[in-house]
């Protein structure tokens, strides 16, 4: 039980930061924006018509023009400025809570595999089981 409190004050603390706080802002912002949630609707229905045209391959007549249109349509959804904002505050709050991991479990153990998006909280050097590496284990076979 006294984990689960200390787990709570830990998220309580996340919730307190400035990462957490503009992440919440900028989510806030992207679901009441209309011009954001147009493009996000065009650009599903966009993603569902080149699925469609997937499926047949480059060998479909029209697959060259609609994964060019697609891609011409992200990066125009990604360059508009509520979604830059959005991406870089989820960005931020991402790294605080790898960081966090990465702390708690060195604490626990330094041979605990972290997994992480962020090369920095890699453990290098580990050798294992689980690493994929070679740590002497017979297979039972």
């Amino acid at each position: 039980m006294e984990i689960l409190d200390q787990l709570d004050a830990l998220n309580e603390k996340i919730r307190q930061t400035e990462a957490y706080q503009q992440y919440c802002r900028y989510r806030a912002l992207l679901e009441e924006d209309k011009e954001v949630s147009q493009l996000i609707d065009q650009f599903t229905r966009l993603k569902l018509d080149f699925e469609e045209v997937q499926r047949f391959g480059r060998y479909h007549p029209d697959f060259s023009t609609k994964r060019r249109e697609i891609n011409q349509f992200k990066k125009k959804l990604d360059m508009h400025p509520v979604i830059m904002e959005y991406r870089r505050s989820e960005y931020q709050l991402q790294a605080l809570l790898d960081e966090v991991l990465y702390h708690v479990s060195t604490s626990v153990s330094s041979n605990v595999n972290v997994v992480s998006s962020n090369p920095f909280f890699s453990v290098s050097g580990e050798s294992g089981c689980s690493t994929g590496g070679s740590c002497g284990c017979q297979s039972a076979g």
